[in-house]
């Protein structure tokens, strides 16, 4: 970040449009930063550019605060302007050009911002990160769905020379940017939203290893000729849906071999609830 050290009439008249008066240069502060880019981030993650196009817009006009602490105490500094900035001399780890979100931003001058200017003046506070929401999140290798759902991928792992990641999709919305000790993004730091839904490598590995448990355990009465050592080896070259097709396949072989019957009859005690398990009997 740099203190930009002449403001020019355009760059006054988009501050103008959040603020109750008309400021001058030596009444407010304005600096520059990075928001966001395109490159694979430490969490596996990576904005698309037209991701980046659409925060471009959102971020304008939005506050500036400390380690994403929403609370307006900490509100310092709004965003006036943003743009998109390419650099083709530098290429990402997955190959593309790097882009990036360059975002300006104002605070006033005042005794209480003195500090905050002088740590942004000498380098001190410099890490930003951002807080938004995104609509979609895809797997770089085959483009499931994570949102909801998973894929055998695991995000830092190699397939065919190209680096898996999560691809970031569809901003809906950007709620704040923050000034932060250790960014996810190793050049400006970002926090992201998916919803309750996503998966990463330790849960789709739990997942198949569930899905193949349940397949060796069904095969004893399936297919008893074949041994388990073979099944366990089918299974881990399997994608998970033909894992899921072959544990639904089984299980309806299972049932039409083993109909259930059920060995829990209910007694219903005269003057005694029955709304509890107290009522089942084995």
């Amino acid at each position: 970040m740099k203190e930009e050290k002449t403001i020019s009439k355009d760059e006054l008249e988009k501050i103008g449009k959040f603020t109750r008066k008309d400021v001058t240069q030596d009444e407010i502060y304005t600096f520059s930063l990075i928001l966001c880019d395109n490159e694979i981030d430490r969490e596996g993650d990576k904005f698309t550019v037209d991701s980046l196009k659409k925060l471009a817009e959102l971020f304008i006009g939005k506050t500036g605060i400390f380690d994403h602490d929403v609370s307006s105490k900490g509100q310092t500094a709004r965003i006036y302007d943003t743009e998109i900035v390419t650099d083709e001399t530098r290429i990402t780890e997955d190959g593309e050009p790097y882009t990036f979100v360059r975002a300006k931003a104002y605070m006033p001058r005042t005794e209480k911002n003195k500090s905050l200017i002088e740590e942004i003046e000498t380098g001190i506070k410099k890490e930003t990160s951002v807080g938004c929401a995104i609509g979609h999140a895809k797997c770089s290798i085959c483009g499931s769905d994570l949102i909801g759902g998973i894929c055998e991928h695991i995000r830092g792992a190699i397939y065919d020379g190209k680096k898996c990641c999560r691809l970031l999709c569809d901003p809906k919305d950007a709620y704040e940017w923050s000034f932060v000790a250790v960014p996810a993004q190793k050049n400006a730091g970002i926090v992201k939203s998916y919803g309750k839904k996503t998966q990463d490598a330790v849960t789709a590995s739990m997942y198949r290893e569930e899905l193949t448990k349940s397949i060796v355990s069904r095969s004893y009465t399936v297919i008893p000729e074949i041994g388990t050592d073979l099944i366990e080896k089918i299974c881990n070259c399997l994608p998970f849906d033909l894992l899921r097709a072959l544990r639904d396949g089984m299980e309806l072989r299972n049932a039409s071999m083993l109909p259930l019957v059920s060995q829990l009859a209910p007694v219903n005690h005269i003057g005694e609830d029955t709304d509890d398990n107290k009522a089942y009997i084995i």
